[in-house]
Parts: C-alpha cells; sequence; structure tokens
C-alpha cells in the first residue's frame, strides 16, 4: 500500500480504502502496510497502528491482510506484532533492524523473539537494497525453530540462487516473494518464487504474467513483464521515486486524489517530471491493454 496524504500531510483514510479495494479487484492475492511503499520510515507509532487498523478493518477478509511491523527494537517490534495480531491480521511482515549494523546472530535472536511473540506467520522482509541481505542459513534455522516463520521476503541483488536454496534447504516449508516492485519477476519464478509484492499501481499487470507462466506461456509471460520494465527501471532509481511514481499512477486510474509526498522528499527537475509522466502514460495504456485482452478472452 501507498500512503495517500492531505495538504496538511495528514492521511487521507478515504484514498487508502480506495486502494485497498482496486488492489483486490485487480488481482492481489493479499494486502500490506505500512512497510516502505506506505513511508512507514515518516509515520509516527500512532499512525503505524491506524494504518494497521484500517487495513485489517477495510480489507474485511476478502483476502489475507499483512501487517508490516518491524521497528528499531525488538521490543517495539514485538508490541505492534501483538497488536496485529489482537487486530485480526492474518500475519506478519517485518524488516530487520538497519539503523546499526548487527550480526547474522543478532538478528537471528530479534527474529525468534517476534515469531515467539505471536501466533500468526511470520514472513521476514529481507531488505538489502544494494547487497546480499541476510544468510540463507539465517531462514533456514528459523523455520526450524519457529513454526510460524514461513515466508521471506527477499529485495537483494541477484537474488535468485538465495532464493532457490532457502526454498531447497527448509525443505519447501518457507515460501519466498519478490520484492522490488517485482522487477525480477521472472528471475523468482524461474528460481521458485510463489509471487511478488509490488505496489499497487499495477497489480493486475503482475497478476496477469503470473496467469500466463501458470498456463505454460513462459515466453508470454516474460514478454509482458520486459514492457513493464522501463517502468520500473526508472521508479527504482530511488525510493522516494518509487512511491511517488506508484502514487501518481494511482491518481491516474482514480484511486488517489493526490500524489503529495511527506516531507522530506526528493524533488524532481522539469525533465524528470516529464520522464515519470511520459512512463506513467505508457505503463498505464499497457495496464489497458491487458484489460482489453481479458476482456477479450485471449
Amino acid at each position: 500500500m501507498q500512503l495517500p496524504v492531505l495538504a496538511d500531510e495528514s492521511i487521507d483514510e478515504k484514498s487508502f480504502r480506495n486502494q485497498v479495494d482496486f488492489t483486490i479487484a485487480t488481482g492481489a492475492v493479499g494486502v500490506c502496510a505500512p512497510a516502505f511503499g506506505t513511508e512507514f520510515y515518516k509515520l509516527s507509532d500512532p499512525e503505524r497502528y491506524r494504518i494497521a487498523k484500517v487495513l485489517v478493518e477495510h480489507t474485511a477478509r476478502r483476502v489475507p491482510t499483512f501487517i508490516s511491523t518491524g521497528g528499531g527494537s525488538t521490543h517495539s517490534t514485538v508490541e505492534f506484532s501483538r497488536y496485529a495480531e489482537s487486530i485480526g491480521a492474518d500475519g506478519l511482515m517485518v524488516a530487520a533492524p538497519r539503523w546499526c549494523s548487527l550480526g547474522a546472530g543478532e538478528l537471528t535472536e530479534f527474529y525468534e523473539a517476534v515469531c515467539r511473540s505471536v501466533s500468526i506467520p511470520v514472513m521476514l522482509q529481507d531488505a538489502d537494497f544494494t547487497g546480499a541481505g541476510l544468510p540463507a542459513k539465517v531462514f533456514v534455522e528459523l523455520a526450524e525453530s519457529c513454526p510460524n516463520f514461513q515466508f521471506a521476503k527477499i529485495e537483494v541483488v541477484l537474488p535468485g540462487t538465495k532464493c532457490a536454496e532457502i526454498i531447497r534447504a527448509s525443505g519447501g516449508k518457507l515460501q519466498v516473494l519478490y520484492g522490488l516492485g517485482g522487477i525480477a519477476m521472472a528471475d523468482g519464478l524461474a528460481h521458485g518464487a510463489c509471487g511478488i509484492m509490488p505496489g499497487a499501481g499495477f497489480v493486475d499487470v503482475g497478476a496477469e504474467i503470473f496467469r500466463l507462466y501458470d498456463s505454460g506461456d513462459v515466453a508470454g509471460a516474460k514478454s509482458l513483464l520486459y514492457r513493464l520494465q522501463p517502468y520500473l527501471v526508472f521508479a527504482l532509481q530511488h525510493l522516494e521515486l518509487a512511491i511517488r511514481i506508484e502514487k501518481r499512477v494511482l491518481v491516474r486510474r482514480g484511486v488517489f486524489s493526490s500524489d503529495r509526498m511527506r516531507t522530506p522528499t526528493l524533488h524532481l527537475d522539469e525533465e524528470y517530471e516529464k520522464q515519470l509522466e511520459e512512463l506513467v502514460s505508457y505503463a498505464v495504456a499497457l495496464s489497458e491493454e491487458v484489460h482489453a485482452r481479458a476482456s477479450a478472452g485471449t
């Protein structure tokens, strides 16, 4: 989920609810917030709790709801995780605390504490956007010690080998999702990933890629992904840019009333704004093509 905000930068809950309905209608099999796409790093703790509650209540069991509860300490993460379980969340996504450098042993202890504090499934978000992230053995050891540790979301460079190793070494117990907007989706499918967690703007395109792949049309799935990649490559140059362009898409598609970002944020010059608009138009047209093909039964 992205974070819609009003002119005073307060949360636009109406647009947020619109987004939940939109993503489910366009093919999402689950929803998640407040994570990087929801600008969680700009939210107060009461706002994070509020978004969690709105997401769970408005989704109303139509699809599973995951709450992203990772924080800078074990205490705050456990507290938020227990709250998420108490309001009916179906699972948790927990990013590793990276405000200071910690070893695999310390991070394993952190995740064990979180997993043991709740009974619902836990997903480890391995968000190391420029590196290799946590070793595969950390995931496997957690799966052995904590029965509710069931998912890994990996957002690292060249994730395929790590994805396959996590699945193999865990005996298939752990399911792996790809992040980073799904840009490496073809790599993920080839290495056994079960899904992607993109932004809300083009869930329909991602769902169609999966449909094609599952039907045996691997070439068609890759072709559609490659057509979306210019948009993703541009977006992934900067986290704030990725969030901003997704919001612009949601405005274009009638879901958000504004693409406003919470400050401080990245400011784009006129040429970058032009590129952004061109790619939004290009990707929206691709989505419309996908819908037209679905309506025609092709």
